[in-house]
């Protein structure tokens, strides 16, 4: 698949640089969006639904909240892409992301349905980026007060997916909870 080259640090905010740290440069960005989303669908599938609704600790989100969370946070991270590849200067604003998973109400969304909804997601993602033209990836905007490649928003969601997934692995899968 098409090789999206590294941004580098001056393409985002340093918050981000603990997710991009996690794609591994050597491969496709794309290809590797393909194999998260694979290993995430099969381990959802494997889960009993109390196992997906029940959060690790009180406060917490549940493994649902997290996808979906992935799923909006992969929404917001695509449309600032799009909007800076279409050469978009209008500053973008931030999102509060415990708001959009309290609003989402991710456990009452049968599974098969949420799981649907992840990968049309992913693969409206993986769409925009084939199509893009290599020059358009280092075009930059403005989101949340800080300057944000195309490409960058690429490694961003690909990181932060395998983020949530070492959480899923350390947080929820060995909690004697379940």
């Amino acid at each position: 698949m098409k090789k999206i080259p590294l941004p580098s640090y001056l393409e985002y905010a340093q918050y981000y640089e603990p997710f991009i740290q996690q794609v591994d440069s050597t491969k496709s960005v794309l290809d590797q969006l393909k194999l998260n989303a694979k290993s995430l669908v099969s381990l959802i599938q494997s889960l009993p639904e109390n196992q997906l609704t029940t959060p690790y600790a009180k406060g917490k989100w549940s493994i649902k909240d997290i996808v979906m969370h992935l799923v909006d946070f992969e929404r917001v991270s695509l449309y600032r892409a799009m909007r800076f590849a279409r050469n978009d200067k209008s500053p973008l604003p931030f999102f509060d992301e415990n708001e959009f998973a309290k609003e989402a109400h991710a456990n009452l969304i049968l599974t098969k349905k949420l799981l649907k909804e992840y990968m049309l997601t992913r693969q409206s993602t993986i769409a925009f980026f084939v199509n893009l033209p290599t020059k358009t990836m280092q075009r930059a905007g403005m989101a949340s007060n800080y300057s944000m490649s195309v490409r960058a928003c690429a490694y961003i969601i690909c990181g932060h997916e395998l983020h949530h997934q070492h959480i899923i692995q350390t947080k929820y899968l060995s909690n004697p909870l379940f």
